[in-house]
């Protein structure tokens, strides 16, 4: 609920010569993986191997997108001295970096002609690929730091001798051991695991726990706290990549990928408060939302916060990325505080349930996918139901009448379908007009025609795209209606 007062990516399906060329470069990395592989096993390095042949995921009809700055880990392989073992770390580096290189290649190559999401993804890909390339760390306004690209943010906190711990966030080395062991460090001392949560219990004494884009507040648990902001971290790199040109202007990126030196930016934290069940959830927010006990998250406008509660009995994940979606659109830059109230307030939701199939992995994402629920129920409400608003028509709702509507859940399996077709059709064919059209949206810029003006496409030119793609996904599993 959005309140006022989730293949490689753009590699499937691709007719555009770089996706085609991004295909042939990764079927040549694969096979060239592959190869590695067979020596290491046929040298007794059976780990090796294994770790080679799933570099690179299995191809699924999700979009993918890579995540800068994985785990250390990954990037050292098995501590070994045997000399195959230093043969294969050799041989895979030179891999990934070549790898990297040709990525970093492909993104200029898109810059240049404008396919900026596509650049900016094929850049966070290449530092996944060889952490310390330079240019890649400078156009995402990183620097190299005991070998590797990192951020300021994380910069700062290695030299502060912190480090991450994804079961309680950044804390000084020296505190790991002790905190594994169930004690924590407050208020200047050192107390039990127990008397820490005894404190933290309410809402307005939680925990809070920072990460470079986000403020998590908890009194549910250091631990699922930790958790969370970890993957908002995740969900704003695949954010940022698909919305490139959405934070960043057009011009800036330009001059990065040019060789320009990046700028400071003081950015704001998005605050997030994750409270401990239901019932807080509804108390803390029901005289702000009377119809807050029917959601499951809610970005409220009016403090900029997205808030959230612990289920125990199922996955959070979609509710938050749902709205922590409409936080990013509204606060990652000036916007209007009431979107859609002219119109179009159907890419407000319909983005934020795209965002709901984001499935996080260590060191990539997928979203979007034929088999996730909102799709699902797309396909079914075109298909079986035969429910279809045309387009002029569906750009034309405003968010109260959108909202007020008493077919509003029907509405919204459109609202995602249609999202799904604009920004993953043809391998992202129209993802540079989704980010002109959230830009008016968010700006209050927007009329009933500018859909079809960003996109080229008639609305009738659009509605034939649109049920034709629905039309040719590949058919779920059977099962009930959605």
């Amino acid at each position: 609920m959005f309140a006022t007062g989730a293949v490689d990516v753009f590699a499937s399906e691709s007719t555009s010569p770089l996706g085609a060329e991004y295909e042939r470069s990764t079927t040549r990395y694969r096979a060239a993986l592959e190869e590695l592989a067979a020596w290491a096993a046929e040298h007794d390095q059976k780990l090796q191997a294994e770790r080679a042949r799933a570099w690179l995921p299995a191809d699924s009809d999700r979009a993918r997108f890579y995540l800068a700055g994985e785990p250390e880990s990954a990037l050292v392989g098995n501590a070994t001295s045997s000399e195959d073992a230093a043969t294969f770390q050799d041989r895979f580096a030179k891999l990934r970096q070549a790898r990297a290189a040709e990525l970093f290649a492909l993104a200029r190559r898109a810059a240049e002609g404008k396919q900026f999401s596509q650049a900016v993804a094929w850049t966070y890909e290449t530092l996944r690929e060889d952490p310390a390339h330079a240019d890649a760390g400078r156009v995402l306004g990183w620097q190299l730091h005991d070998g590797r690209q990192m951020s300021a943010f994380a910069i700062a906190k290695r030299r502060a001798g912190q480090v991450w711990h994804p079961s309680f966030g950044w804390l000084p080395q020296d505190h790991v051991a002790r905190y594994e062991a169930g004690e924590r460090y407050l208020g200047g001392k050192w107390v039990t695991a127990a008397e820490d949560a005894r404190i933290h219990a309410t809402i307005d004494r939680g925990w809070t726990i920072d990460t470079e884009n986000f403020r998590v507040v908890t009194n549910h648990s250091l631990e699922e706290g930790a958790r969370l902001a970890e993957r908002l971290e995740k969900m704003h790199q695949v954010w940022r990549q698909l919305f490139a040109r959405y934070h960043t202007a057009e011009a800036e990126w330009t001059r990065l990928f040019a060789g320009g030196t990046p700028r400071e930016y003081n950015r704001k934290r998005y605050n997030v408060v994750y409270l401990r069940n239901k019932d807080e959830y509804v108390a803390a927010l029901v005289k702000r939302e009377p119809k807050v006990g029917l959601t499951s998250g809610i970005f409220m406008a009016d403090d900029d916060r997205a808030y959230f509660f612990a289920d125990a009995e199922r996955s959070n994940d979609p509710f938050v990325f749902h709205e922590v979606t409409h936080q990013l659109f509204s606060l990652a830059k000036p916007t209007a505080l009431r979107v859609g109230t002219r119109g179009n307030f159907w890419m407000v939701e319909g983005v934020a349930c795209h965002f709901e199939s984001l499935a996080l992995q260590s060191d990539y994402a997928e979203l979007g996918g034929v088999d996730n629920p909102r799709m699902k129920a797309a396909r079914f409400r075109l298909l079986q139901d035969k429910f279809f608003v045309p387009t002029t028509e569906f750009a034309a709702m405003s968010l109260s009448q959108m909202q007020n509507n008493p077919r509003i859940a029907t509405l919204y399996s459109q609202a995602a379908g249609m999202a799904s077709f604009l920004i993953e059709a043809d391998g992202g064919r129209y993802r540079e007009a989704v980010v002109d059209y959230l830009q008016a949206i968010y700006g209050n810029k927007d009329t009933a025609t500018t859909l079809a003006q960003v996109t080229g496409r008639s609305f009738a030119e659009l509605d034939a795209e649109y049920q034709a793609y629905i039309a040719g996904l590949v058919q779920p599993p059977a099962g009930a209606a959605p």
